[in-house]
Order: C-alpha cells, then structure tokens, then sequence
C-alpha cells in the first residue's frame, strides 16, 4: 500500500478578497497582524475556523463591524 501525503497551503480571506499566505512559519495570529498594516479594519478582527478549497485551507478574517450603526 502506498501512502500519498498532500499538503494544503494556507490562503486568508477578507472582505471577499483572498491574501496569500506571507510566510507559512507564521502563526494564524501573527498573519492577522501582518495584514492588519494594510487593512486597519483587521485590528481587533475574528479568525474563522478553515475550511478546505480546492487544494488550500482557507481562513477567513472579519473585522469586529466597529462602527456599524444598529
């Protein structure tokens, strides 16, 4: 019987738009802070658990909605 190993790479999304993974040594938390740099709105933002794509793990990041009115 032969083994058959996949490895999935990881991909980020938010607000519809998918990041790449920036270094896959990273921790989840410390992709969220690299990102938040460019998109202030990921300061304070959930990681959704991942789900499988394709061939890629794919954790979505959504921001708190901090100033939505309700």
């Amino acid at each position: 019987m032969a083994l058959v190993e996949i490895s999935l790479v990881r991909v980020f999304r938010y607000a519809g738009r998918d990041l790449p993974d920036p270094q896959p040594e990273m921790s989840v938390t410390d992709v969220l802070k690299h990102y938040a740099r460019q998109f202030p709105k990921l300061n304070g933002a959930k990681i959704i658990d991942p789900i499988v794509e394709n061939d890629s793990y794919v954790y979505e990041f959504r921001d708190g909605g901090f100033g939505a009115k309700g």
